[in-house]
């Protein structure tokens, strides 16, 4: 029978949880430095007394199959390196949103709320996040195609506009705007002053005017963008998570932010906006359970 370590890391925590014997042990998660990647899976494999073959790794850059080198972090993850030095039958590596698109099977209907209903015609999905970075994947025919669509730059000049500000030099790629550290360069950058994207959330709930309005546009910025990702790839679902995201949820949910999807659009397409399914996943650890669905396809 063959046993795995599961690992989800990100560009600030790392989770992890064990399968042994069909059981999924409690997830966990930690902050570590880069330098102690390799030590700590050592040290989570020996507590498994050696009964572990596989690790599968859930992590946040571009998936060349063999090696991931990851966005907001200075790691290269290299699979071969990894099975000799930890002495593991096999190491399988996907990009962190490409497992939140393989957990789609794992995850119980429950944890999807509706944010905007619609009424698809194809099953082509769009998962997206902002978190340390922005993660961004596609299901197309059935097919899982993980992007860096985060760290593109074009769209950025324009989205600037919506928060009145001019400096792209700042703002160079998306995910300058559309993450949580983009929410703390546009909170500072506006009001010269510094906040975690934590306390601007917060404060936002709260009803700040200055909070409120980065939040806003914030989400106003995110759902033009997903517009654009709809048009462009013919899809009619959208799924949305994240911490962020999560944490947003009582203005994420309201009408003047749902409204945005048919006014951020060419009048054209409308139809189309109309079709499309928009959701936001609330499980906290998709990224563990699309390692193990990875996992049980090999």
């Amino acid at each position: 029978m063959r046993n795995a370590l599961l690992i989800d890391l990100g560009g600030t925590n790392i989770r992890y949880a064990s399968f042994i014997e069909n059981t999924l042990s409690e997830i966990s998660k930690e902050k570590i430095a880069d330098k102690d990647f390799i030590s700590f899976l050592t040290k989570l494999l020996k507590k498994e007394n050696n009964e572990i073959d596989c690790l599968v790794i859930a992590a946040a850059g571009p998936n060349k199959q063999h090696s991931i080198n990851l966005t907001n972090r200075d790691l290269l993850i290299d699979a071969s390196e990894l099975k000799t030095k930890l002495s593991l039958k096999e190491c399988l590596l996907l990009n962190d949103w490409e497992a939140v698109a393989q957990s789609l099977s794992e995850i119980n209907q429950e944890c999807f709320l509706p944010i905007k209903s619609g009424a698809p015609s194809n099953e082509n999905t769009i998962l997206i996040g902002p978190g340390t970075g922005l993660g961004v994947t596609l299901i197309i025919n059935g097919q899982i195609i993980p992007t860096e669509f985060g760290n593109t730059y074009s769209p950025t000049k324009g989205m600037l506009e919506n928060f009145d500000l001019r400096d792209k030099e700042k703002f160079f790629s998306l995910e300058n705007i559309l993450s949580g550290p983009g929410i703390e360069k546009l909170y500072e950058e506006k009001f010269e002053r510094k906040l975690s994207s934590e306390k601007i959330i917060s404060s936002a709930l709260d009803g700040s005017k200055d909070a409120l309005f980065i939040v806003e546009n914030f989400l106003k910025t995110l759902v033009s963008m997903i517009n654009d990702l709809i048009l462009s790839f013919s899809c009619e679902k959208v799924i949305l998570g994240g911490s962020i995201l999560n944490a947003l949820k009582p203005i994420l949910m309201t009408k003047k932010i749902i409204d945005y999807f048919p006014s951020e659009i060419n009048p054209k397409y409308a139809e189309l906006i109309e079709r499309t399914q928009v959701d936001l996943l609330t499980e906290d650890e998709p990224g563990i359970f699309g390692c193990l669905a990875f996992f049980k396809t090999k």
